[in-house]
């Protein structure tokens, strides 16, 4: 029998944008949380990394719940919100181009605070940073990569059911 989750949402869509100050549920170094969630989190968050990076849709879909919702957003753009069939589409086809183009891309995931955190929900912000390397010979850095996720626990497993992923410059 699955587990019903009520995954937080955030503030309405006039509202979403980079995540650029934040306030914890308490004192960033308490020790009242469960290690193990905060540890499979984290490890999801990797694994969304290497599996991105790795062009592996199909995994990298089954980081997120059936109800996902991925907001992606530009500076100087208005976010893009996208979920489904069409948020499926999008990044499948996004990794099958890239896959093709001599150009290897790696998100080198470096900070996550915890802002929040119940015993099946988890707000947290993600700050990395994105590289490419070209033909494999020219690296670059990308972009400062700003997400920031909201993820829930059914059947003791953790995953992603809201995305923002607000790079601090055009990718």
């Amino acid at each position: 029998m699955a587990t019903e989750h009520t995954a937080p949402r955030p503030t309405p869509q006039s509202d979403i944008g980079p995540l650029r100050s934040f306030a914890t549920s308490g004192a960033a170094g308490r020790t009242d949380f469960d290690c193990l969630d905060r540890l499979a989190v984290k490890n999801l968050v990797d694994t969304y990394a290497l599996a991105y990076d790795n062009y592996q849709a199909e995994s990298w879909f089954d980081l997120f719940t059936d109800d996902a919702v991925f907001v992606v957003g530009i500076p100087g753009q208005p976010p893009v919100e996208q979920s489904g069939e069409a948020f499926h589409s999008f990044w499948r086809d996004r990794m099958s181009t890239f896959s093709s183009s001599g150009n290897q891309r790696r998100h080198l995931m470096s900070n996550i605070v915890f802002l929040e955190q119940t015993g099946t929900t988890v707000h947290a912000g993600v700050v990395g940073l994105l590289t490419n390397t070209a033909n494999g010979r020219a690296f670059a850095p990308m972009a400062a990569l700003n997400y920031e996720g909201w993820f829930v626990k059914t059947n003791g497993i953790w995953k992603i059911s809201r995305w923002h992923d607000f790079p601090d410059g055009p990718v």
